[in-house]
C-alpha cells in the first residue's frame, strides 16, 4: 500500500509540481492539496494521512510558521515535511523544537524531495544541510543544500549519546555490541558533519530527539 499525502500549499503551480514529481514513481497512492489553513485542518479531521507537506512561508500568507506550530500541537504524532525558504533561523528552530521530521528548501532537487518523503514515512528524520547548520549555529552557507538523513536506529543512538550515555551503556541498553555502537556513532557524526558530543547534543535538542 502506498502513501497518502496532504500537501498544504496555496501556490497552484508548486502544488501541481510536487504532484507531478511524486506520481512519476511508485509508492504514492493519493495526494490532496490544501489551499489554506482551514482546508488543512478540515482534511486532517476527515482523513488519515501518512505525511503532511507544508510551505509555512508562502507569499500568500495562507500558511505561516504559526500554522506549522498549531499542526504539531494538535497532531503531535503527525509526520511533517516543510519545503520552504529560510528567512529566519529562529523560525527554523521553532518548528524543529516542535518535532517537525523534515525540512528542505525550495532549492533542493526532486531526488531529495522524494527521498525525504519516503524516509520520513519510515520514521526517519530528513533535513538539508542549511537546516542542520542553523541547528548547530554554524555559518549559513547559501550554496550548500545537500540532504542529511538519519535512520531510526541512528536517531535512537544519537538521543542516547546526547543524554550522556557511553558506547558501552548504549550497547547494553540496545543489546548491541560496543563495535556496532561505535560504527553508528561514527556514521552519525559524518552524516551531520560535526565532530563533538556537544554539537551532537545541540542537534538532538534542536530536532526534538531529547
Amino acid at each position: 500500500m502506498g502513501l497518502n499525502i496532504l500537501h498544504a500549499n496555496a501556490n497552484v503551480l508548486m502544488a501541481n509540481g510536487l504532484n507531478a514529481i511524486l506520481t512519476k514513481g511508485d509508492g504514492i497512492d493519493f495526494i490532496k492539496n490544501a489551499a489554506d489553513e482551514q482546508c488543512l485542518f478540515a482534511s486532517l479531521e476527515e482523513d488519515d494521512y501518512d505525511l503532511v507537506v507544508i510551505d509555512p512561508l508562502s507569499s500568500s500568507e495562507r500558511f505561516t510558521v504559526a500554522t506549522t506550530l498549531k499542526l504539531k500541537e494538535r497532531y503531535p504524532n503527525k509526520k511533517v515535511l516543510i519545503i520552504s525558504e529560510i528567512h529566519s533561523p529562529q523560525n527554523v528552530l521553532q518548528v524543529l523544537e516542535k518535532g517537525v521530521q523534515g525540512y528542505l528548501t525550495r532549492q533542493c532537487g526532486t531526488a531529495e524531495i522524494t527521498q525525504a518523503i519516503f524516509a520520513i514515512a519510515k520514521g526517519e528524520k530528513f533535513y538539508c544541510n542549511k537546516v542542520i547548520d542553523i541547528a548547530l549555529n554554524k555559518k549559513f552557507d547559501a550554496d550548500n543544500c545537500e540532504p542529511t538523513s538519519l535512520t531510526e536506529r541512528e536517531n535512537e543512538i544519537t538521543a542516547l549519546i546526547a543524554s550522556g550515555l557511553t558506547n558501552k551503556e548504549i550497547g547494553e541498553k540496545l543489546h548491541l555490541s560496543h563495535h556496532t555502537v561505535h560504527t553508528h556513532r561514527k556514521n552519525v557524526l559524518k552524516k551531520l558533519g560535526i565532530k563533538s558530543v556537544s554539537e551532537l547534543t545541540i542537534y538532538a535538542m534542536s530536532v526534538g530527539l531529547i
